[in-house]
């Protein structure tokens, strides 16, 4: 593991255990006071803490969205790809795709704005002109000549937090479109339950009426309720006052506060805009998301003298969000690492990670006098391969290589890949030279057979080169060079195999 990776790791989750300790005891001191402040005081505690859950929620949901956003500009440029080397989208294999997206759902939208083709199969035939707003927002995508991707939003049918990008063809014939269902590739983000966390506040503290979130929609600023478990969870049948404060929360971009009577009771309404988008973001095709509170003013009183359960509460809330948050960003550096340290396209181990296996071989072997061997390997003609068949076919031949040496080696052998098509390998405890060159032989003859890709067969050629540790070199750099050497004397002598001489 990556020493510095490792200790920053541990410094995010010691800041965050202190963080979580500070608040904790800040919060507890705050509850103190509340108990014995007016009702204002009070109010203000709640907001705060279910505006800083909303915060800490949207920061986890940003880092989600960074992996996202990279995840999706690269499956839509491989689409891209493939769109220039067949146009025809009716023959491609979507569900291959799919596998290879690890997840995403594939939409390819013509230029009536119908859904053609998609992994979905719901949504197959879904015409997009029928919705007068999205419409113009899908048609200017499909118009244009760059990706856009949505941020996380809710849907409205399923209750599911899902993000979308679209990527137009080059000739803007279609629109190609990426969905993925946020919580099942970040399980964690089912940690953050919003209306979870409402439900608990009203029920605790009378004093609340009720903590509701409002969907304000960014052309015509249309406003909706959300509803957790009932279909449609957006509720577009709004009280008047709701409607307005909600707005007004979003147009204003700060609090709106209003204080009415109801059937001889009082209560206060206050709404915060908690997710908004930026005037120049309207077009995005996203909502803004209000939080609101309404307070009984009839019962504060009582309510602050018996309610002591806020300190409680809020440890739980903040726990909810910083456990979550420590998943994502520990999931993130553990994928960070393993880039770090692995050939992304086949998954093999990289230069860094070979050198670590490197050395740990040849401390092994100073102390039992082993010998190991250094094999190089190198794709005969690969150019040819990429200039003839596209890049897509190289990289598929590139990881069929990879699983085919893999497959023939044993555990305590390392195999990497340098780059382009070049890959090491190394063979641990070795009796001779010609024990390295029989095992070389071995491993070049499981390409006698062809590799078949899309139903093309390949015959697929490599040359190797083997140097020995120690006699050909006592450094990683050394035994690498000699054994291209080798191999490069095994191209010239038109073989498939040479040994350092």
């Amino acid at each position: 593991m990556n020493n510095i990776l490792k200790r920053f790791k541990y410094i995010i989750i010691i800041v965050l255990a202190l963080t979580i300790f500070v608040i904790s005891i800040a919060n507890y001191q705050s509850t103190k006071e509340v108990i014995r402040e007016k009702y204002e005081s009070r109010q203000l505690m709640i907001e705060r803490n279910i505006l800083q859950t909303i915060n800490n929620i949207n920061d986890s949901y940003k880092i989600a969205e960074e992996q996202l956003n990279e995840e999706m500009r690269e499956y839509s440029q491989v689409m891209i790809n493939k769109y220039k080397n067949n146009p025809n989208v009716n023959e491609w294999d979507l569900q291959k795709l799919k596998e290879r997206f690890e997840g995403y759902n594939i939409y390819i939208i013509n230029d009536n704005l119908k859904v053609i083709r998609t992994t979905f199969e719901k949504d197959l035939g879904l015409d997009f002109s029928k919705y007068k707003s999205f419409a113009k927002i899908l048609r200017d995508r499909l118009n244009g000549d760059d990706f856009v991707v949505d941020r996380l939003d809710l849907a409205t049918q399923t209750g599911e937090i899902k993000k979308y990008s679209y990527m137009p063809t080059p000739d803007n014939k279609y629109l190609l479109e990426l969905s993925i269902n946020a919580q099942h590739k970040f399980p964690s983000l089912k940690n953050l339950d919003l209306f979870g966390d409402a439900s608990q506040l009203t029920e605790e503290y009378n004093l609340i009426e009720e903590i509701s979130f409002f969907s304000v929609e960014p052309i015509d600023y249309e406003v909706a309720k959300l509803r957790s478990s009932k279909k449609p969870y957006l509720e577009p049948d709004v009280a008047e006052v709701e409607d307005e404060l909600a707005r007004k929360a979003i147009l204003n971009k700060e609090s709106q506060s209003k204080t009415i009577k109801n059937n001889g009771n009082e209560y206060t309404y206050k709404f915060f805009p908690a997710l908004f988008a930026d005037r120049e973001d309207r077009d995005g095709g996203w909502n803004s998301y209000v939080v609101a509170l309404k307070y009984d003013n009839q019962v504060m009183q009582q309510e602050i003298a018996k309610h002591r359960g806020l300190f409680s509460l809020n440890i739980i809330l903040m726990l909810i969000v910083f456990i979550s948050f420590i998943s994502v960003v520990v999931y993130l550096l553990n994928k960070f690492e393993y880039q770090a340290y692995h050939d992304q396209l086949t998954g093999l181990a990289g230069r860094k990670l070979f050198e670590e296996k490197f050395e740990k071989q040849k401390n092994k072997a100073k102390g039992n006098s082993n010998k190991f061997a250094i094999l190089f390997l190198d794709i005969d003609k690969f150019k040819r391969i990429n200039d003839e068949y596209g890049h897509n076919i190289g990289d598929h031949v590139l990881k069929n290589i990879a699983v085919r040496l893999k497959s023939n080696l044993k555990s305590k052998d390392c195999l990497a890949r340098l780059g382009g098509d070049e890959f090491v390998i190394m063979i641990a405890d070795l009796g001779s030279k010609e024990q390295a060159e029989e095992i070389g032989y071995r491993i070049l003859k499981v390409f006698d057979e062809p590799i078949v890709i899309e139903g093309q067969q390949l015959k697929i050629n490599i040359s190797g080169g083997i140097s020995i540790y120690p006699e050909d070199g006592k450094e990683l750099e050394n035994l690498i060079k000699n054994a291209d050497y080798a191999m490069y004397q095994a191209k010239k002598g038109e073989k498939d195999l040479e040994l350092k001489k």
